[in-house]
């Protein structure tokens, strides 16, 4: 059965909306970005609330859109400003890549505080988690496009960015990589430590050559957490339970 999502849900989506206008108009304010750098974040941020809001359909509404789903809201909104910086860095002075890096990192620490907030007033659910996953996904990819254009990395980082989507393209011909997969410290420390790492390589006093072997590690981390999650899915007929 498909529910739609409620009037609460896509009032909270149209803040974050007004929430990113606002950031971008901020940003344009101090840098001087182009108006092609509001369609950019607008875009991203539209691409998370479609693809978390076709997930919302397979699952029960809340009456209330929650405490931890609006956190996992304003890193969406984090997200899309970082979009809109993409083909624009060279702009950004250097204070103002510190800035920006202050934002993820309260990005990051809000990245904890929504699950542990959802744990604390027993509001988990597979929406919240799928939300968390997309913006985790989205994030990861912008931030590797700002490190490749930084020439902080070659573009092999890029592969961090894009192996979720891979992942989901490969999930359309094999159909036991759609079902779901049961928590894991390992997927949620690979994604932590290549996000860190990222945010490692923005910072204006790391050499390429620091932040290329930093992400070299980290990338090989976040392969061998989807190659085993790849294992598990074509190998286990119902996934249940916790695993490592």
């Amino acid at each position: 059965m498909l529910y739609s999502p409620n009037a609460g849900t896509l009032a909270n989506f149209g803040l974050g909306m007004v929430a990113l206008f606002a950031g971008v108009h901020a940003f344009q304010f101090l840098w001087g970005l182009p108006l092609q750098s509001l369609f950019q974040a607008l875009g991203v941020y539209a691409a998370i609330s479609i693809l978390v809001l076709i997930q919302l359909r397979h699952h029960v509404p809340r009456k209330e859109f929650g405490a931890a789903n609006r956190i996992t809201l304003a890193r969406a909104v984090i997200v899309a400003l970082f979009a809109g910086v993409v083909g624009h860095s060279s702009m950004i002075t250097d204070a103002g890549l510190w800035l920006l890096l202050s934002l993820a990192a309260t990005a990051f620490v809000f990245d904890g505080i929504d699950g542990w907030i959802a744990r604390r007033l027993n509001i988990q659910s597979a929406f919240g988690a799928g939300f968390d996953m997309e913006v985790d996904a989205a994030f990861i990819l912008i931030l590797a496009v700002l490190v490749w254009e930084y020439d902080k990395v070659g573009a092999w980082v890029l592969l961090a960015g894009v192996m979720r989507y891979l992942f989901m393209i490969a999930s359309w011909p094999v159909h036991a990589l759609r079902r779901s997969l049961p928590p894991s410290r390992l997927r949620q420390a690979a994604c932590a430590t290549q996000s860190m790492a990222l945010l490692f390589a923005l910072c204006p006093i790391v050499e390429p050559f620091t932040a290329s072997s930093v992400n070299g590690v980290a990338l090989s981390f976040l392969i061998i957490s989807f190659g085993r999650d790849i294992f598990f899915l074509l190998t286990t007929t119902s996934p249940t339970g916790d695993s490592l």
